[in-house]
């Protein structure tokens, strides 16, 4: 994710949360490209390629709130519209409701602004593989790469974990998104987590399992089999964190390893019709 500029739409709705960079880069491709490696301009993803995963109406996708109210991604777009300012429309926002962050809203390669529940479209390349295998599958296969040097003119596009697969460049939450979309598809407890590391923005993905917490760099080339545990990695400061279907807030310190205990409050469900 990367870092945005501009000012910040409607102050009372919404705000700028969670500037995500990579802890590390690897070679950045001026475009994006396809696996045949032909520049793929954003505005040619077409119906029928990975580019459809928000083809159904926008109404489709909505979450609720711990008070019963609903809000779909059709109200999302009417905000985004009415607080539309220069340098704003292309990043991720942390959404307030009653001032408090009910969940994240970030543009996807179709130019709108979904939730970031929204991203895991249950996309599972293999199954019955061990829990290491798909960490290792995107170390091989997708090369970290800056939104804005992917697209020119646009600070942040999320991939859905299907276009994760098929688009071997993406940053830090694109290989997150990929990551936990895999893991929940093998039956695991796995979140996209968002927040802080060594001071940059980032994304990352926590497994739970048989009572251990496992901490996994999405981003990592050279992943081992042995998956490190979260209360050994403190240097990752955890602010928010998703699934397929839930939404938490840590209402903590961001100075944890904990990433189940009752700080951590669900915000918000989504659900996809």
């Amino acid at each position: 994710m990367n870092k945005r500029g501009g000012n910040a739409p409607l102050a009372w709705m919404m705000l700028m949360a969670f500037a995500f960079l990579s802890l590390r880069g690897l070679e950045r491709p001026a475009a994006l490209v396809d696996r045949a490696g032909e520049p793929l301009p954003l505005e040619q993803v077409a119906p029928g390629s990975p580019g459809a995963d928000f083809a159904a109406p926008p109404e489709s996708r909505r979450i609720e709130f711990a008070n019963g109210r609903q809000m779909h991604e059709g109200h999302v777009a009417d905000a985004l519209a009415l607080g539309n300012r220069k340098g704003t429309q292309w990043s991720s926002f942390a959404w307030l409701f009653e001032r408090e962050v009910v969940t994240t809203v970030a543009p996807g390669f179709d130019l709108r602004h979904h939730f970031a529940n929204a991203f895991l479209v249950g996309y599972v390349p293999y199954r019955d593989v061990a829990p290491w295998v798909p960490l290792a599958a995107l170390a091989r296969s997708k090369a970290y790469a800056f939104d804005h040097d992917q697209f020119p003119g646009r600070m942040e596009i999320w991939q859905t974990s299907r276009e994760a697969f098929y688009y071997p460049t993406g940053d830090c939450e694109d290989h997150a998104i990929a990551l936990a979309d895999w893991l929940i598809g093998l039956g695991h407890d796995a979140r996209v987590v968002i927040g802080r590391m060594k001071g940059e923005g980032h994304a990352w993905v926590v497994l739970n399992d048989g009572g251990r917490t496992y901490l996994l760099e999405a981003t990592s080339k050279h992943p081992g089999q042995a998956l490190p545990l979260a209360s050994r990695l403190p240097e990752y400061q955890p602010e928010a964190m998703f699934n397929r279907d839930t939404y938490w807030v840590n209402a903590g310190s961001v100075l944890t390893t904990d990433y189940s205990g009752p700080h951590w409050q669900p915000r918000s469900a989504f659900t996809r019709s």
